[in-house]
């Protein structure tokens, strides 16, 4: 920090200004912010600050013991100083050039322990909108094909709708459709109902329960069924989807001096870091499936050398270490898969249960049981030293109809960490006897027997890698095996150029299947995430093939299109299809030429067209949008704002928004998932000049398929700006006050707002309500409070007052 000279009340001259001023500036700690606090400039060349404040911001770097000692100092103080810190290990300083509050001094022993590997977690101090107790969407779409050739063209045309309402914490979710099906009676429009649910969370324990048409989850070697009735299932990933896959243990370091810290993993630097005195967690160091040997270096700043090392085994099976997930699904069956489920079928039961621990075998059991079957199933995994790992897969079963059964499989992973590149070693076999039966297969009609698959993954270069494949299935009865096995290379010349060849050989029982060698080539062009394009030849079935797709975003007429042209022998055909999207609806066509070669490729043509919308209700708005997938906020502008839109979007840059109002109703950001915190942008088209149309974001932490509503403007939209004087050549400069509301009303907020003048005397005060009148105070030395003006803001304001020159003591 630069150096202050010594003012005239023999301290740094921090304020040359002789008066108090007040101000909010930062406080820092090493080399992070902590968060803004009030403070005052006395006119002797202090500084004090707010003391609820400064407690609250200084508590992430205490640990509690140190806390809960500073607070007990410095009760009963509303604001203090530096000197006020004197035996309590911490020490303040003020720095002028960046105006900002720097904690220079916490001792070690104060200090809390700091995770040098913690992922970021959501903030849920700063979220600013709440979801609203009753919100509904309903998504809708048509679609409509059209033969070109022939006399039967076209048929009525698909209907499909999905949606949700939400009562407090209950979530009512559906789909179905209307649509032409055709079953073994004939073909007719009907209705059917994919699924109807009540979903209610309990996020704090990672739990859901369903009751109705279940969203059964299966792990292992269990089989999935449709099932209705009541379940529950217990997964940290559903309410936290960005979590990291991190060890969390008890691993801490103390550093009694500033140290250069390197962290080792299998032999590679991992990271290093410049740490300052105190006490760190790095148990959250991500660490690779298998053994993991790690070493830590510490340098202090007198150069002395310390070397720790331990080895930890990583054993998730897709979970956390230490953590658990468990489902449990009860009621009947349907016996009819791929349509609207019927329920004719035996009450089932599927559930399962699965634990990973620190340094022990994770494990998993389940079960899946009914009058006519029965199914358990366990899993586990053994970590070897040296990187890899055994995945076991077992179950047993009887069925009434089959009898005794049994299904197997063992896996081994190996990762090899190469300092920067890494390669990937994967080997499977599976069993499943001739009777093994589960709930969807209770005949036990199993016609393979064995299924082994091996992969290889090299990594030569960071632009240059293989992959190999073989695998083998064995046949049952008549069925005979199959082969396969191949090694495919890519080379990356840049990052949007990438050239694919491989070669593979395959043999299938069937005659009528290719079997013997192939080649394949293919060049793709990928210059963003958005754009690609790719040709390639497979010499098995003479295929070529030449696609490009741009595909669209969530953003206002935004479009996507693409095609793709296909080449083989007896066929060809050819497929064009875009989409846009609009503020209130979404539209994508496509169509298609199929002919037995490229010259008569035209000689039968298709065309699909899909139209969608979605209408949703939270707190008294209605808007039509875009299709809903969880979570929306609705946003429309005051009625002071009269015809002027609200635009709202997760980014606002180049104009580039989600949605907008008008006279379909509110704005709908269609965009939001559950249980992260996310924030949405908004702002008014066109907005009169002074008008306060908010801080421009909203920060939200939806829980699943929620509402909120939003309706952005005040009464309070006016503001005022002026230049305060106190002679006609001196303005008021640098000081601070407050704004107090004089005639109050039934619903108003009275509460002071600061006031403040720049150097020479200009102010400006927002939040202010037309037709109403304010006084203007401002604070002196030795806390005196002084009338400085009064004003009236016109009732006929468009948003900005410009009180020109105000002398201070005036009314006007």
């Amino acid at each position: 920090m630069q150096q202050v000279p010594i003012g005239p009340h023999g301290r740094p001259d921090i304020n040359p200004y002789e008066r108090d001023i007040d101000m909010t500036v930062p406080l820092t700690f090493l080399d992070r912010s902590l968060g803004d606090i009030p403070m005052r400039l006395t006119a002797d060349d202090r500084f004090l600050l707010d003391t609820a404040t400064f407690l609250k911001l200084l508590r992430p770097i205490l640990n509690d013991e140190a806390h809960v000692r500073l607070s007990d100092h410095l009760a009963g103080r509303t604001q203090f100083g530096p000197e006020d810190l004197d035996g309590t290990g911490i020490g303040l300083t003020y720095d002028p050039s960046t105006l900002a509050v720097v904690v220079v001094q916490v001792g070690a022993e104060q200090r809390a322990t700091l995770d040098l590997f913690a992922p970021p977690k959501d903030d849920l101090d700063d979220i600013t909108l709440q979801p609203e107790s009753f919100s509904a969407y309903l998504n809708l779409s048509a679609i409509q094909s059209y033969v070109w050739e022939g006399s039967n063209n076209t048929s009525p045309p698909t209907i499909n709708f999905d949606g949700a309402v939400r009562v407090g914490p209950v979530v009512f979710e559906g789909d179905a459709q209307f649509g032409q099906q055709f079953t073994l009676s004939g073909e007719g429009y009907k209705f059917r109902r994919n699924y109807a649910r009540l979903v209610y969370d309990q996020p704090q324990d990672y739990r859901r329960w369903f009751v109705g048409d279940l969203d059964v989850e299966i792990r292992g070697q269990q089989a999935y069924v449709q099932m209705g009735g009541i379940g529950v299932l217990r997964q940290q990933r559903r309410f936290n989807t960005f979590r990291a896959a991190i060890l969390q243990a008890n691993r801490q370091l103390i550093l009694q001096r500033e140290s250069t810290v390197r962290f080792l993993r299998n032999g590679s630097l991992y990271r290093e870091m410049r740490l300052q005195p105190g006490r760190y967690d790095f148990s959250s160091l991500p660490l690779v499936a298998g053994s993991n040997d790690i070493q830590i270096q510490v340098t202090d700043n007198s150069g002395a050398v310390q070397n720790l090392a331990y080895q930890q085994y990583l054993d998730p099976i897709d979970l956390d270490p230490g953590d658990f997930e468990y489902s449990a699904y009860i009621g009947p069956t349907s016996k009819r898969f791929g349509y609207a489920p019927d329920y004719k079928g035996p009450v089932a039961f599927s559930g399962f249960f699965r634990k990973a621990f620190f340094n022990a075998p994770a494990i998993g059991i389940g079960l899946q049981a009914s009058k006519d079957v029965q199914t358990l199933t366990g899993q586990t995994q053994l970590v070897l030293r040296n990187g890899g790992r055994v995945l076991l897969d077992a179950a047993g079963s009887h069925s009434k109809n089959a009898g005794a059964g049994f299904a197997g499989g063992i896996s081994y992973e190996h990762f090899f960490d190469r300092g920067g590149l890494s390669d990937s070693m994967t080997l499977r076999a599976d069993y499943i006897s001739p009777r093994f039966s589960t709930l969807s297969n209770i005949q036990g009609i199993n016609s393979n027997s064995m299924t082994v698959s091996a992969q290889y993954t090299r990594q030569f270069s960071m632009k240059f890698l293989t992959t190999s494949t073989a695998s083998y299935i064995k046949g049952r009865g008549i069925l005979g095996d199959s082969y396969r096995a191949g090694v495919t290379g890519y080379y990356r010349f840049d990052p949007r150029w990438t050239f694919r060849t491989g070669v593979e050989y395959t043999k299938f029982p069937s005659a009528s299947s290719t079997s013997g060698f192939s080649v394949l080539v293919g060049l793709v062009f990928q210059p963003d995430y958005r754009r690609r394009a790719e040709a390639r030849y497979e010499s098995r079935d003479n295929l070529a093939e030449l696609s490009y797709n741009q595909s669209g975003l969530n953003q206002l007429n935004s479009v996507g299109f693409g095609g793709v042209v296909t080449r083989q022998d007896q066929s060809a055909q050819a497929v064009g299809y875009a989409s846009y999207s609009a503020n209130r609806f979404d539209v994508a066509v496509s169509h298609g030429t199929f002919g037995p070669s490229l010259s008569n490729i035209a000689n039968i043509n298709a065309t699909t067209l899909r139209v969608g919308t979605t209408i949703a209700y939270t707190d008294g708005m209605v808007g039509l949008g875009r299709r809903i997938n969880d979570s929306f906020m609705l946003l429309k502008p005051h009625k002071n704002l009269g015809k002027r839109d609200v635009v709202v979007g997760q980014s606002l840059a180049q104009n580039d928004y989600i949605a907008r109002s008008g006279p379909l109703g509110a704005a709908v950001h269609n965009f939001l998932g559950s249980y992260s915190t996310q924030s949405v942008q908004y702002d008014v088209e066109s907005p009169p000049p002074g008008y306060d149309t908010g801080p421009g974001v909203f920060r939200v932490h939806p829980p699943y398929k929620s509402g909120y509503a939003a309706r952005v403007g005040t009464d309070a939209f006016a503001s005022a700006i002026g230049t305060l004087m106190l002679t006609p050549e001196k303005p008021v400069s640098l000081i601070g006050g407050r704004v107090t509301l004089l005639d109050v009303r039934e619903g108003d907020n009275p509460q002071p707002t600061p006031f403040f003048t720049n150097s020479v005397g200009r102010f400006a005060v927002p939040n202010l309500l037309p037709g109403r009148r304010y006084l203007v105070e401002t604070y002196g030395s030795n806390g005196t409070v002084d009338k400085a003006f009064e004003f009236t803001v016109p009732t006929e304001t468009t948003g900005l007052v410009d009180l020109g020159t105000v002398r201070s003591g005036s009314f006007q």
